[in-house]
């Protein structure tokens, strides 16, 4: 893959299908020893096959950017539990997510960033959780909505918060009505922060990895900067 460039003005998103790669054994050696042993926790074989796919795609992408070894790469987390790099790469941020077989890496320099995939065929009640956990404006688009319209605005509204929170570092410890998304149907037309410790400047672009898999990222960003979102497809065997 050879060493990757990115500048400040620039959000990569890297993604895989994990039905798409082929045999993963070679990923192990990748692997930090505290990294196996959390590994082995999983039972079942597909959740442990994902979670080693997504430390090699996190362990060969970030070590391309700083022009590192792989096993040089040193993880540790915030007060929050977010993943960050250990010692002297604090300019290069990354957010990692993924969601039944489907994997997304977000990676910027000297911003902040969050992303988050959600499958949106899963079965859950949309509008009981937007009455618990989103704003009232929110809530309220969603009550006018039925079928496919309502499910695919609600997996909208909630990647894009999942994706804002992770990028502030603080996840779902951040209420999530503080701040509100108005859509046009599924898709942005604007962030409003509804309290004064949320801050405006931030902004969002959402994606499909496939046709069930919706996502967001969310960039540290003033208005009128302009952003550029890259998309990248990573593959095993091409890659570590």
């Amino acid at each position: 893959m050879g060493h990757l460039q990115i500048t400040a003005h620039d959000v990569h998103i890297w993604h895989f299908r994990a039905d798409q790669l082929s045999d993963a054994s070679a990923a192990d050696a990748l692997l930090a020893p505290d990294e196996r042993a959390r590994m082995n926790v999983y039972r079942r074989p597909h959740d442990a096959r994902m979670y080693l796919l997504c430390r090699a795609m996190m362990r060969t992408v970030l070590s391309r950017y700083l022009g590192c070894d792989c096993a040089d790469l040193r993880f540790t987390a915030n007060a929050f539990g977010k993943p960050i790099l250990d010692g002297a790469h604090f300019a290069l941020h990354f957010n990692l997510s993924h969601s039944h077989g489907i994997a997304a890496l977000a990676v910027s320099v000297d911003r902040a960033v969050g992303i988050d995939i959600e499958d949106r065929t899963r079965a859950i009640d949309h509008l009981a959780l937007a009455e618990r956990f989103f704003a009232a404006e929110e809530a309220q688009q969603l009550r006018a909505l039925r079928g496919d319209q309502l499910r695919d605005a609600f997996f909208s509204i909630w990647t894009l918060k999942e994706a804002f929170v992770k990028g502030i570092g603080q996840g779902l410890t951040f209420p999530l009505d503080a701040f509100c998304f108005d859509l046009d149907v599924d898709r942005l037309i604007a962030f409003r922060p509804l309290a004064d410790f949320v801050s405006p400047d931030w902004q969002f672009q959402q994606f499909d990895l496939t046709d069930r898999h919706r996502g967001a990222v969310a960039v540290q960003a003033q208005s009128g900067e302009v952003v550029r979102i890259v998309m990248h497809e990573w593959g095993s065997e091409a890659h570590w």
